[in-house]
């Protein structure tokens, strides 16, 4: 492998680029609920303002818990088995990319999306530093407090509601409060609750302080499940509010993606808290937003 392959390859770990390209359909489908007739070339800039900013974003977690990520680098996946958060993840810890060059990166990405997103409009650059601000707040309450999920939860819903400001000045309090309800609790109970799970061991070995390692899992367990049966349930009702936008076939995307990638999933993690159990969550709940995202785009293509 060539030594750029090598550090492309490691700062597309450091931004956890599967993760931060997946999460690219969150603002995308607040970009088509405010406007289902979006110009192209404006979606194209949000789009982009969007990739760049998650990019950063998830570096920036990296860059933080590098201190954290060197005391887990030589335990193996609790979980055993496939992760989307850890595949390829943590490089500088591993001493695959200078601590300098992850700094480079996120300063060139935060540049590249704030400026993007000036084009767009004031309130899109202010929920993207709201965000950034978020995760900086998020990794420092590491060894704090088990709640620290409730921010994770709120920084998601501020990067989604960009893609909604991109495109619209009005404060929809139904779509847009659906929106924002099924990001905060899709996020909670599906990603950032269930990967603490997964994970519970090593951060009770660490000091890290979690959900889990507080409540334990069954409890832990019974509050992701309630946060999925509110996203399931928002994802659906917006897709009805917003019928305009998403046609039948985006409602029967988003209420089929709801069953079979949050509830099932869900219900498995209430009979068995178990880490891969765990993960299996993280990693089906992680493709729901993009899911409905095809559909709807579908929806709209159709007609």
């Amino acid at each position: 492998m060539t030594l750029a392959l090598q550090q492309a390859k490691a700062l597309y770990g450091l931004s956890r680029g599967t993760q931060a390209t997946l999460s690219i359909a969150q603002p995308v489908i607040a970009m088509l609920l405010a406007d289902d007739h979006p110009a192209p070339a404006r979606l194209a800039l949000a789009t982009a303002a969007a990739f760049a900013g998650f990019f950063a974003v998830f570096a920036v977690n990296d860059l933080l818990d590098a201190p954290l990520d060197r005391l887990r680098r030589h335990r193996a996946d609790p979980a055993q088995g496939f992760d989307l958060e850890r595949a390829g993840l943590h490089p500088l810890a591993d001493g695959k990319l200078p601590y300098a060059a992850g700094v480079a990166w996120v300063a060139v990405l935060g540049v590249a999306a704030v400026a993007a997103l000036a084009a767009l409009g004031t309130a899109c650059v202010a929920l993207f530093l709201a965000g950034a601000a978020l995760e900086v707040v998020y990794c420092l309450l590491a060894r704090v407090t088990p709640y620290k999920f409730l921010v994770s939860g709120a920084l998601v819903t501020l990067g989604a509601c960009i893609g909604w400001f991109a495109f619209s000045h009005a404060l929809d309090p139904v779509r847009l409060g659906l929106f924002a309800l099924w990001m905060a609790s899709w996020e909670m109970g599906g990603r950032n609750i269930p990967n603490d799970l997964a994970d519970t061991d090593e951060d009770a070995e660490l000091g890290i302080t979690t959900m889990p390692t507080v409540h334990g899992p069954r409890r832990s367990a019974r509050v992701a499940f309630a946060c999925l049966l509110v996203a399931s349930a928002a994802g659906t009702a917006l897709a009805l509010a917003a019928w305009p936008s998403f046609g039948p076939l985006g409602v029967l995307g988003a209420a089929l993606s709801a069953v079979f990638l949050l509830v099932v999933p869900g219900v498995a993690l209430l009979r068995r808290p178990s880490a891969a159990t765990a993960l299996g969550v993280f990693n089906r709940a992680s493709f729901q937003p993009p899911c409905v995202l095809a559909a709807c785009a579908l929806a709209l293509l159709l007609r």
